[in-house]
């Protein structure tokens, strides 16, 4: 007769009810359950100081849980990582509040390293001063595709566009007479963006010497091909045209678009306007921004960017 397995003993106390608990109350998907149960084994085995018999319920104190978070600090986890372990010890703290099995939650007192914001780069005036010059040096020896470079870098900088909105746009979105862009963001949201006289030139350049000779779709940037410009290849021209200009910073598509809300910014332009420019929320929506008037957003990009200067 065959003797059945034996059952292993729970990991950390409470484990099978804390299991259903976020199974069936939070409702929690079978990742992140399996990143919580593996927190918790780990802070239970480094309690106990053995990998062979973790800790009980006499784990669940501040001194023990800072000890635990001060071990991860010293052993270089990121600090979002260690977020995560605080934010899965919380929850089975709360757990053990509720379920009356700790008389307090002893985890209130317990922080975890302040996190550092994300902060993109952004190339220097002086920067983007030299890629436009080392741009028009390469239009004007009618390098292969330098109209066409000229065009991404104006979409990218001149109108802070994604790099999935620049790839994408296609010709009936740029009205050039009346010098804007509808641009398709995300989650198909759209907005009107104004081109400005000297990124609407660039544009008009781009579509008379070079683009017409392609003409097999309807899609603005074209690849030496005449297929549409994908995103790779619009990230290698990055490369390139930045190599050219000797811009030492690794500068990708979003740095321009980057660059372009923070030079804007810095001359004296209202966030709102440049919200509204980025995209960060549609150009109809007044529930959360004011709608400001299309001639207003193109006084503000005319007085403020760059490139409509000089």
């Amino acid at each position: 007769m065959t003797q059945a397995s034996p059952i292993p003993a729970p990991s950390f106390p409470r484990e099978e009810g804390y299991l259903a608990h976020l199974r069936l109350e939070k409702r929690l998907s079978p990742e992140t359950v399996s990143a919580y149960l593996s927190d918790l084994r780990l802070f239970f085995r480094q309690a106990a100081g053995t990998p062979d018999a973790p800790a009980g319920l006499e784990a669940m104190t501040l001194p023990k849980l800072r000890a635990f978070i001060r071990g991860l600090v010293e052993l270089g986890f990121a600090p979002s990582s260690i977020s995560r372990y605080l934010s899965t010890l919380k929850s089975y703290s709360a757990y053990l509040a509720d379920e009356g099995v700790l008389d307090k939650d002893p985890i209130q007192g317990l922080q975890g390293p302040r996190q550092q914001r994300y902060k993109p780069q952004s190339l220097s005036r002086h920067d983007i001063d030299a890629l436009y010059d080392s741009l028009e040096a390469a239009v004007l020896r009618e390098d292969t595709g330098a109209r066409r470079n000229l065009c991404l870098v104006e979409l990218l900088y001149g109108l802070g566009l994604r790099i999935s909105e620049a790839t994408g746009l296609k010709l009936d979105q740029v009205n050039l007479p009346e010098e804007v862009v509808l641009v398709q963001g995300k989650g198909n949201k759209q907005r009107l963006v104004p081109l400005g006289r000297k990124v609407a030139y660039s544009i008009r350049q781009y579509l008379e010497k070079d683009w017409e000779a392609k003409g097999r779709t309807d899609t603005l940037l074209l690849n030496r091909f005449g297929r549409p410009l994908s995103r790779m290849g619009a990230w290698k021209i990055v490369q390139r045209i930045c190599a050219a200009a000797d811009i030492r910073i690794a500068a990708s598509p979003h740095t321009f678009r980057h660059s372009f809300a923070t030079h804007l910014i810095e001359a004296g332009a209202d966030l709102r306007s440049v919200q509204e420019m980025l995209g960060h929320a549609d150009i109809s929506t007044t529930q959360i921004y004011t709608h400001l008037d299309q001639e207003y957003l193109k006084e503000v990009h005319s007085s403020f960017h760059p490139r409509n200067k000089g």
